[in-house]
């Protein structure tokens, strides 16, 4: 079951034509990943997990003021990566704004050197319910 949350765009997340900009719509996403953690008691993953890529198709704006539901899921789960799914909808239109996805590499840095480790399995297992 997806993990859902809502937001509303504010004026720092647009640009001069008063539109959110693609990184500040990535920001948001990032900011659902942060209260799924926090929701599963796995704030202490930050700082583990670099993103490999990202993908995102923009597909309908989102601007000040609009109310935004963003929605992530596991796309795949492997022992050191995850792949999530995002999806936002833009409810003051009620268009859906973007879509894409997100792999995150869960990493250890012995020595300042990022290496590729197992994801810790409680990670793991909260990803396999979203």
């Amino acid at each position: 079951m997806p993990f859902e949350t809502r937001y509303r765009v504010y004026w720092h997340h647009t640009d001069g034509a008063g539109i959110a900009h693609f990184s500040r719509i990535l920001a948001i996403v990032e900011q659902a990943e942060e209260d799924f953690y926090a929701s599963k008691g796995l704030l202490h993953v930050h700082g583990r997990l670099p993103r490999r890529e990202v993908y995102a198709s923009f597909l309908y704006p989102l601007r000040r003021g609009d109310e935004v539901l963003v929605r992530i899921w596991a796309g795949e789960v492997r022992r050191r990566a995850v792949r999530y799914r995002f999806e936002i909808l833009n409810l003051t239109a009620g268009r859906k704004a973007a879509e894409g996805h997100v792999v995150a590499v869960c990493v250890d840095s012995e020595g300042g050197e990022l290496k590729a480790v197992e994801c810790p399995q409680e990670f793991v297992e909260a990803w396999k319910e979203a």
